[in-house]
């Protein structure tokens, strides 16, 4: 046998051989009359061990913005908190206004930054807890884990099965941004495909696989 033909044979085993986390794979799916295509990019191992306890299995999905969503949480709750504290002050005469301005202005200005940071504070709240960030999977017991958080950035531990996801396509544009496109015991939660470490996981979550 020449060397000219072995050199087919030889690429074609190592394609073989190749380990599937070195591919780029992708999933489509239909849902109704709609249809996404999410990637799976390929993700460093080392992000998820610090965030892989063996009891609940292996980390299949980490939500690229986690950091995003909480500083902007954090500072939005702060700025209400300062904006609040300092409108009581004036309000209750323990603090006088210091700016060329008369004092119904300088409240009247507070008032509305008030609510206005009290909107966007609900509207980070809403976003934080109807977040997923993590979701595990044990293979031995068909089990998922999805992690959330709550308005005082306590672990929230969501358990479901696969299929149990329902993907809800009929919403608005700004519902799906407010409530998210995912559905879990009824509750409406945002989860990002393309946070997968594969695609084979996302469609075992919605129930498009059986194993």
């Amino acid at each position: 046998m020449t060397t000219s033909s072995l050199v087919p044979e030889i690429r074609s085993n190592a394609a073989r051989h190749r380990p599937a986390h070195q591919l780029l794979v992708s999933t489509s799916y239909l849902q109704g009359c709609g249809r996404r295509v999410f990637v799976a990019h390929q993700q460093k191992r080392s992000l998820f061990q610090e965030h892989c306890p063996s009891s609940v299995g292996d980390l299949v999905y980490k939500n690229r913005y986690k950091y995003h969503y909480f500083s902007t949480y954090v500072m939005v709750s702060v700025t209400s908190v300062f904006i609040a504290v300092n409108l009581a002050l004036l309000l209750s005469g323990y603090r006088t206004a210091v700016i060329d301005y008369d004092e119904a202005t300088v409240n009247t200005f507070l008032s509305l930054a008030l609510v206005f940071s009290t909107v966007l504070y609900l509207l980070s709240h809403v976003l934080m807890s109807r977040t997923i960030f993590y979701i595990y999977y044990n293979e031995s017991t068909r089990r998922f884990l999805g992690i959330t958080y709550n308005w005082h950035l306590a672990r929230k531990n969501l358990v479901f099965k696969p299929g149990d996801v329902k993907l809800v396509e009929d919403n608005s544009r700004f519902m799906r941004f407010m409530r998210g496109s995912y559905r879990i015991d009824n509750h409406p939660y945002h989860i990002s495909g393309r946070d997968f470490v594969t695609a084979r996981h996302y469609n075992l979550m919605l129930g498009f696989i059986d194993t």
